[in-house]
């Protein structure tokens, strides 16, 4: 199994393009004439290129342009946080409307599905008429998931406050992980690309991150071979990325072809697991983490309220957090357009694995 890195230094029409022809003459992939294409890109909500939050658009118009020599019939589809319409628009992607169509999955005819454990998963039907899901996703860091690439980019493909739904009756990472492999083979992309120009480390996936130049594209037929060669230049252990670690994929059967990258992503304190079984183990009797509100920042604009799934988040004015329900899925910290809220770690879990991590050399 192939996955191709590379180095892409700028999102110049020429250097990129060349670098994503380059990465489907690495995979040996090759498209054919006429076919229906959707291109599903990370928008996770109203943000413009330069926060690195979103997909940049300029990889989605030169990867329309390749299409287009083909004469692709082209989607771009995305169901955003908050306010898709507004994101389609404000991340730039909402203009290349001359190359494709744009679609809201929101406002689009559902297939009902069943996963395990649930009765009903609506995804919109327009999905399942293509002959080609090309999946775009960013390089970046997430509070929850630790890394959101490939496959945790297909979850926009779940329309609306149903990704709310979701997170409350899948709380856990291990549960959350399975349901998104589970949703990745439902859609099947046939093409995974990663937008790592620039990316986003420590406190992604949303304002709290920074952006960081990483120069590079990295693709794979495979999304689970591109998460794990993705999350591995990020400097993660991939198998610290759950849906990595849940597919049942190992290292040794992915061929990188292409740029030798190593990065060191400055990562969230949620990613940042024990590796041992024991420890895992331990964890759970540490102190949990707390959603905490910077009063000064906050415009009191409830979008943390309403996109809270368990609504353990309250305005008095301003917003308090029952911790008994949180559920530490930081929706909250997703969709705040004021930087306002953070995951604030008990003193004891970080001392704690500071301590693991130097014993282990991790």
């Amino acid at each position: 199994m192939k996955v191709s890195v590379v180095k892409c230094n700028s999102y110049k029409g020429r250097e990129l393009r060349e670098a994503l022809e380059k990465s489907l003459e690495n995979l040996g992939f090759s498209f054919k004439k006429n076919m229906k294409v959707l291109i599903k890109p990370n928008i996770l909500s109203p943000h413009p290129p330069e926060t690195a939050i979103t997909t940049n658009p300029l990889v989605i118009e030169e990867l329309c342009k390749i299409l287009k020599k083909y004469n692709a019939d082209i989607y771009i589809g995305e169901s955003s946080s908050y306010e898709t319409k507004k994101g389609f628009e404000v991340s730039g992607i909402g203009k290349l409307e001359k190359y494709a169509k744009i679609i809201n999955f929101e406002t689009q005819d559902k297939q009902l599905f069943k996963f395990k454990g649930i009765k009903e998963v609506p995804l919109p039907k327009i999905i399942f008429e293509m002959d080609l899901i090309i999946n775009v996703a960013k390089l970046k860091t997430h509070l929850f998931t630790g890394a959101t690439l490939c496959v945790k980019n297909l979850y926009g493909c779940i329309p609306g406050m149903a990704k709310s739904y979701y997170h409350k009756v899948l709380p856990s990472l291990e549960g959350f992980s399975k349901f998104l492999l589970e949703l990745h083979e439902k859609i099947k992309p046939g093409l995974n690309i990663i937008d790592g120009v620039v990316g986003l480390e420590g406190m992604g996936p949303g304002l709290s991150g920074k952006p960081i130049k990483s120069n590079l594209i990295i693709a794979g037929n495979n999304a689970i071979a591109a998460d794990i060669i993705g999350s591995e230049i990020m400097g993660f252990k991939p198998d610290s990325i759950y849906t990595n670690r849940f597919s049942g994929m190992q290292r040794d059967e992915i061929e990188v072809v292409g740029q030798r990258y190593s990065l060191n992503f400055k990562k969230p304190p949620m990613s940042l697991f024990f590796k041992s079984p024991i420890f895992n183990s331990l964890e759970k009797l540490f102190p949990k983490s707390k959603i905490v509100f910077d009063y000064d920042k906050c415009k009191k604009c409830h979008l943390c309220e309403k996109k809270c799934p368990v609504q353990a988040i309250k305005l008095g004015p301003f917003p308090k957090c029952n911790y008994q329900e949180c559920i530490r899925c930081v929706c909250c910290i997703e969709v705040c357009p004021q930087k306002a809220i953070v995951l604030k770690e008990h003193w004891t879990k970080t001392y704690a694995r500071a301590i693991v991590r130097k014993v282990f050399k991790s």
